[in-house]
């Protein structure tokens, strides 16, 4: 599997605070090892953005995925409100 990560989702990255960066780079370690998928509360979106997933980085931040065969695009980062 090949992980890659659009623009968007590193200008969300930088725009973090140090400590929600800390947790999204801590989720995204345990996402890419295959471990703790229930812990990251992974989980498919509807309307939309059926065609993505989420998890969570911490209990505020959600990361947004977009899962292919073989990639895995990294898509942004934020809050609830990343769901227009």
């Amino acid at each position: 599997m090949r992980y890659l990560y659009t623009a968007r989702f590193l200008r969300s990255l930088k725009k973090c605070a140090d400590g929600v960066r800390d947790d999204v780079i801590r989720a995204v370690v345990l996402f890419e090892g295959g471990k703790s998928a229930e812990a990251l509360r992974l989980h498919k979106l509807h309307g939309k953005f059926k065609s993505y997933h989420a998890f969570s980085a911490n209990f505020s931040y959600r990361i947004i995925i977009k899962v292919e065969k073989s990639v895995t695009y990294y898509v942004d980062i934020g809050t609830h409100d990343i769901y227009p």
